[in-house]
């Protein structure tokens, strides 16, 4: 609760009020002038000896001292009256101004602060003195001071109503979003003033992020499924027409019963059956991806790893392929399958791209960039040219045609690193010069050894 010392001061009573004709004002001192004149007046009237008046006079005088000394009670009862109509004026202007939900300010011409209420302050949790005097622009962050200069020159210029949102600061340096109404006034000497009302709109403007924030992300996936419909359409239709074209040659070996033949026929619809069947399961795999979680786990780098590496085994003994994986101590944290499913792409695609190199290596291991903990799997194989680099984790993307796969696993791997809060890009000098996948996931802590 604040005291009267913290409350706007009196508001000045009219010349013809009886607290101002009672105040130590002017009109104060002329009243007891012209009492003193009227006691010497009624003084040199009067005997000198009140025993030598007559009754009649006694009971006159008396008769005027009581009516005086009403008129006086009544005097005060009117004065009282006016204070307590003044204190019920003065504390509903408190709870107006003051307490009101929005903050108020005046401005002088010079952009500093004359008069603040209390919600202003509170607004800005700062005693109210200390934002008197003190220029406004200190109190807006330095990218939003021109917002605030134009609309406030604008003002002074036009005399026009300004609104205009901008970033305030705290005591504590804490930023807030504030919508600033400014409309204008004159001072009591005549010099133009700025009355400027503010509203907290920072959940309003959080809200709106969030909004933003959606609309995009919901334009991203409708991108998504245009592209996912048109490449599924396209991936789809060669099998089938392959398994429609051997329907036919079968049609017409069967009648000819070379068998030769209706086995090659069948091994063709069989294969391409299969590539099909192989194409809807990463396609159902895909989708799955941030729909079905399992209970996030925190697991180290090297299990993830090693898990992915027994399920490529195969491949990497084949090819001769050499893989070092890193020693330092590195905790992921995320749906452990599906992490397991990002080394094992990333792996198995780096031992397909090998080419002809004769001593096939595969690095997977962490750095520390500006902060950040980033994995990396590189590889000494084909490299992939600058101007296929960004479409590398597209649906169905293959940049070497003559491997086995669907183009699926990347995409994969990029929605499953999206999920987790992370990143993926890709580095390649150009053909020949090896390739370097790298990422990030959220809550990746890197311990000290």
């Amino acid at each position: 609760m604040k005291t009267k010392d913290d409350r706007p001061g009196d508001a000045a009573p009219s010349a013809s009020s009886p607290l101002r004709q009672g105040s130590g004002g002017q009109a104060g001192q002329a009243l007891r002038r012209q009492a003193e004149e009227m006691a010497r007046e009624n003084a040199a009237q009067s005997p000198e000896n009140l025993e030598a008046l007559s009754s009649e006079e006694t009971r006159h005088l008396l008769h005027e001292l009581r009516v005086h000394q009403i008129e006086l009670e009544m005097q005060n009862e009117e004065l009282r009256r006016a204070q307590e109509e003044l204190e019920t004026a003065r504390a509903r202007y408190f709870d107006l101004y003051d307490l009101a939900p929005a903050g108020y300010f005046v401005l002088s011409e010079k952009g500093l602060i004359q008069e603040a209420n209390l919600r202003a302050a509170t607004m800005f949790g700062t005693p109210r003195g200390e934002l008197l005097k003190s220029a406004l622009t200190h109190l807006i962050v330095p990218e939003d001071q021109d917002i605030y200069y134009r609309h406030r020159n604008q003002f002074f210029k036009t005399g026009e109503p300004q609104v205009c949102e901008l970033r305030l600061v705290k005591k504590d340096d804490a930023p807030f979003w504030a919508r600033v109404e400014a409309t204008g006034a004159q001072s009591a000497d005549g010099a133009p003033i700025c009355r400027v009302v503010l509203s907290d709109i920072t959940e309003r403007k959080r809200a709106e992020e969030e909004i933003l924030q959606k609309t995009k992300e919901l334009q991203e996936i409708n991108e998504e499924l245009t592209r996912f419909t048109y490449a599924v359409s396209h991936d789809l239709k060669s099998p089938l027409v392959t398994i429609q074209t051997f329907l036919g040659h079968l049609a017409q070996d069967l009648g000819s019963q070379k068998t030769a033949l209706i086995e090659k026929d069948l091994g063709y619809i069989r294969n391409a059956a299969d590539q099909m069947s192989k194409l809807l399961a990463e396609l159902l795999e895909l989708s799955r991806v941030g729909r079905r979680v399992n209970p996030l786990v925190e697991v180290p780098l090297q299990e993830v790893v090693n898990e992915a590496l027994d399920l490529v085994a195969g491949r990497i003994a084949e090819r001769g392929v050499t893989v070092k994986v890193t020693k330092e101590p590195v905790q992921l944290t995320g749906d452990r399958p599906r992490l397991v499913e990002v080394f094992q792409n990333l792996v198995d695609n780096a031992v397909k791209c090998m080419g002809d190199e004769p001593a096939p290596c595969v690095e997977i291991g962490v750095d520390e960039v500006g902060g950040e903990t980033v994995l990396f799997v590189r590889d000494n194989g084909i490299g992939i040219d600058p101007q296929h680099q960004t479409k590398l984790f597209g649906m169905f993307e293959k940049l070497d045609h003559g491997t086995e796969g669907t183009g699926i696993g990347l995409a994969l791997v990029k929605r499953i690193v999206d999920v987790h809060g992370g990143r993926i890009w890709v580095e390649s000098e150009g053909p020949g010069k090896g390739t370097t996948f790298r990422l990030t996931l959220a809550e990746t802590k890197r311990k000290p050894a």
